[in-house]
């Protein structure tokens, strides 16, 4: 009887082991999952800020190009040359402006793109741990539900003695 009784101590304790680790994988889980939430807002927003920065860097092409445009037609019209050389050198300023921003532009998109990939990698080894601990928390409830089946078989031949 009290071989009986300590196995059933034994088979309970077990059980609240299963249990506690089941609620961990549980609560790991969900973590987990709000942790690949804010991973894919965050890449959202990279993503966003990517685009807005090729606009950018478009509109400051077109910008460029506009100016180039302007310093040509002014070249072509005017006679004066104190006038068309001032015109010159502030239009190279701007395009040398223009030229930093397109390149600061270029590198931010390059920094975010790399910032992406490892996010991405990120994001696929989270979703790999999921898996993993959704795996192991399967087991561990099969382990559960065939310990609490032998404990409640062991009850019912208990109160059958």
């Amino acid at each position: 009887m009290d071989k009986l009784r300590e196995k059933l101590n034994t088979l309970r304790a077990e059980i609240d082991a299963a249990t506690e680790r089941a609620e961990t994988a549980e609560q790991a889980l969900k973590q987990m999952e709000e942790q690949q939430t804010e991973r894919d807002q965050e890449l959202i927003s990279y993503q966003n800020r990517i685009r807005r920065l090729e606009e950018e860097a478009q509109m400051r092409e077109d910008q460029l190009d506009e100016a180039k445009q302007v310093q040509k037609d002014n070249e072509a019209t005017l006679n004066e040359s104190d006038v068309l050389i001032k015109k010159v050198m502030t239009l190279e300023e701007k395009l040398d402006d223009a030229e930093n921003k397109l390149r600061e532009a270029l590198e931010s998109i390059r920094k975010y793109d790399l910032e992406n990939e490892g996010l991405q990698r990120r994001i696929t080894q989270l979703e790999k741990d999921r898996e993993d601990d959704e795996r192991k928390y399967e087991e561990l409830n099969e382990k559960y539900l065939a310990n609490k089946n032998e404990l409640e078989g062991t009850i019912k031949m208990l109160e059958t003695i």
